[in-house]
C-alpha cells in the first residue's frame, strides 16, 4: 500500500472548495430573498461581494494597499485599534449578520487557495471569486423565487 501525500490529495480536488464557496453564496442570496431584504440589503450584499473578491484576489488590490499606508504612523494604528473595537462589538452585536460574513470569507479563503495552487494569476482568480460568488447569489435568489414564488 502506498502512503498518501495530502497535499496531493489537496490539489486533486479543487472542486470541492468551489463547491462550498458556490454553497455560501447560494445561501446568502437564499437568506436576501427569504428576509424580504430591502434593495440597500442587496445591494450591501453585492457590494461585500464584491469587496471580497478584491480582497481576497484582485492584482491591484486597494484593500491591501490602503491598509499598509494607514497603518504606518501610531496615530493611524491607535485609531485603526479603536475602529476595530466598535467592529468587534458590531461583530458580537450583530451575530447572525457576522457568522455569515466569516462563513462567506472562510469559503472564500478556501477557494482562493486552491486558485492560487492551480497557478491562475491574480486578475483570474479575481475574476473566477467574483463570477462563482455572482452566480451563487443568482442561483439562491432564483431558488427561493422558484420555490416561494
Amino acid at each position: 500500500m502506498r502512503p498518501v501525500n495530502l497535499i496531493s490529495e489537496i490539489k486533486t480536488r479543487p472542486w470541492i472548495s468551489f463547491g462550498l464557496f458556490l454553497l455560501t453564496y447560494v445561501n446568502l442570496g437564499w437568506v436576501l430573498s427569504d428576509s424580504d431584504a430591502s434593495r440597500w440589503a442587496w445591494i450591501w450584499g453585492i457590494a461585500l461581494t464584491i469587496l471580497l473578491a478584491e480582497a481576497l484576489a484582485s492584482p491591484w488590490s486597494i484593500v491591501r494597499n490602503v491598509a499598509v499606508r494607514w497603518l504606518k504612523s501610531d496615530i493611524r494604528g491607535f485609531i485603526a485599534a479603536l475602529i476595530a473595537a466598535f467592529v468587534a462589538v458590531i461583530f458580537l452585536t450583530w451575530l447572525h449578520v457576522s457568522s455569515q460574513i466569516v462563513l462567506l470569507a472562510s469559503a472564500g479563503l478556501l477557494f482562493r487557495l486552491d486558485v492560487q495552487i492551480a497557478g491562475l494569476s491574480d486578475l483570474q482568480a479575481f475574476l473566477l471569486l467574483l463570477g462563482t460568488s455572482s452566480l451563487g447569489l443568482g442561483i439562491g435568489w432564483l431558488a427561493h423565487f422558484v420555490l416561494h414564488g
